[in-house]
């Protein structure tokens, strides 16, 4: 059961009837927790247990990190919490990768071992809710906040359906302060609600899925029947798609999260205006982003020690985000890749800060467009290493990328639907930018929305053929 689908769009109304139909607030969250658990089973019936038994541990783990104050029993019971966590996330998503990565260096080495005829289906959502359970007992143990006394409030923060399968990540400082007494959405919340749902849905049917089929993937299955133009624009439509399929996701997470009155935090921040690559990470997959500085690179300790240490720390943190995302050699490149970036971006920022003409220049609306352009480059080149097929096509693909003039810009290979779906990325973040800046001098009317809210449910109804393609987050 995925937000776009059918049988979604049934459960939703029915658990939303049923929460706010009951007036005891144990009765509410025991409905939405077994609302939560109901979404999960759908999707992966047979790892129900995954998920309450991440629960259980961290539950007890937390209620015995606060209970008492020997040092040593405080770190043991935090070790169990991330050993469990971290653990049955190994077991799940890397088991595969190490075991063929063990048989490759095994036959180099001339052992005759064999290959693996085995799968192991990923439970949803458990880099996710992984994630969560660790901040939690982190938290705890570094007493920002208190442990849960109701297992019910904590089993419901951890499995809360709207960002259960692809985030984002709720820290619980965050999420269980709202559950003290069951919120009531105010208007503007049911309002903002629809409207994140529905802009979110028309990112994933109108442009994400659009996209791929028309053109992402036949051109990244088979590059070598296309040219270099075409490979250029591909990119840049899997950039686009990648965008609107992941926020959208985010966007109607938040949106449902809404409409029973929580507040989820806010996942993307435009990041295709970022000028420079730290600036992106820091608008790209937010709780993913700050997860990683919260609990990675301050331990290691961030930017406080030598240069040399503030880069390997940097490193670190960027291979884990790429392991995060897959496991795979793809991945693990693509973490090496941008935390490189970051490397050298911080480097490059610190040679030059504090030069006159230097800052002067950075001022200037031509440094903005050339850093803008740049960025995107960098954030392109690393996409396409995690959509290749293999590294013979990925290649083909980057050296298409840096071999662009303008005068083979355009191939008659790309529909003409493509460029006009990407048009709509760049006016939303056109739009997005402008109303950071205005405010609420750029949002339309209410009349206005209303309307646009029709129409956006009557071409969803008319225009799309329905969901064919589940979210790209939901597979990590």
């Amino acid at each position: 059961m995925i937000f776009a689908s059918k049988a979604f769009l049934v459960f939703l109304p029915v658990v939303l009837v049923l929460y706010f139909a009951l007036r005891v607030r144990t009765q509410k969250y025991r409905v939405l927790l077994a609302a939560s658990w109901l979404f999960y089973a759908w999707i992966s019936p047979q790892y129900l247990w995954v998920i309450v038994l991440c629960t259980l541990i961290d539950y007890f783990a937390a209620l015995k990190i606060e209970g008492t104050e020997n040092p040593r029993n405080r770190k043991r019971w935090l070790v169990v919490s991330i050993v469990a966590n971290l653990g049955l996330l190994a077991a799940f998503k890397y088991a595969m990768f190490a075991y063929d990565n063990a048989v490759s260096l095994a036959h180099l080495c001339g052992l005759d071992v064999r290959d693996r005829h085995w799968n192991i289906l990923l439970p949803l959502g458990i880099s996710f809710h992984t994630f969560q359970g660790i901040s939690y007992t982190v938290d705890v143990y570094r007493r920002q906040i208190k442990a849960v006394r109701s297992f019910l409030d904590y089993a419901l923060f951890v499995a809360f359906f709207p960002q259960l399968a692809a985030g984002p990540i709720v820290r619980a400082a965050e999420f269980l302060p709202q559950m003290v007494t069951p919120p009531t959405p105010s208007a503007k919340q049911v309002a903002d609600g629809l409207h994140l749902f529905l802009l979110g849905l028309s990112k994933k049917l109108f442009i994400a899925d659009q996209l791929d089929v028309l053109f992402v993937s036949p051109v990244f299955a088979n590059p070598g029947a296309y040219d270099a133009a075409a490979h250029r624009w591909a990119a840049l439509a899997w950039v686009a798609q990648i965008y609107c399929d992941f926020s959208g996701y985010s966007d109607m997470a938040v949106g449902i999260g809404k409409w029973f009155g929580f507040e989820l935090p806010r996942n993307f921040n435009l990041p295709y205006l970022a000028t420079s690559i730290t600036d992106f990470w820091r608008r790209w997959h937010l709780s993913l982003s700050t997860w990683l500085r919260d609990y990675v690179y301050f331990p290691l300790g961030g930017s406080k020690g030598s240069a040399a240490r503030t880069y390997f720390n940097l490193m670190v943190v960027f291979v884990l985000c790429g392991l995060w995302h897959g496991a795979t050699w793809a991945w693990l490149v693509y973490g090496l890749y941008n935390g490189l970036l970051m490397c050298l971006h911080r480097a490059w920022d610190r040679a030059l800060t504090g030069m006159k003409w230097v800052d002067a220049m950075r001022a200037s609306w031509i440094w903005a467009l050339v850093a803008w352009i740049a960025t995107l480059a960098q954030v392109t080149a690393g996409l396409v290493l995690i959509r290749m097929n293999s590294w013979a096509d990925g290649w083909l693909m980057l050296k298409s990328l840096a071999a662009f003039d303008v005068w083979s810009a355009w191939s008659e290979r790309v529909p003409v639907w493509v460029p006009l779906l990407m048009l709509a990325v760049v006016c939303g973040h056109i739009r997005g930018g402008l109303r950071d800046k205005l405010g609420s001098r750029w949002e339309l009317p209410s009349p206005l929305r209303a309307v646009g809210y029709v129409a956006i449910v009557l071409a969803l109804v008319t225009l799309t053929p329905g969901v064919t393609r589940t979210f790209i987050y939901v597979q990590f």
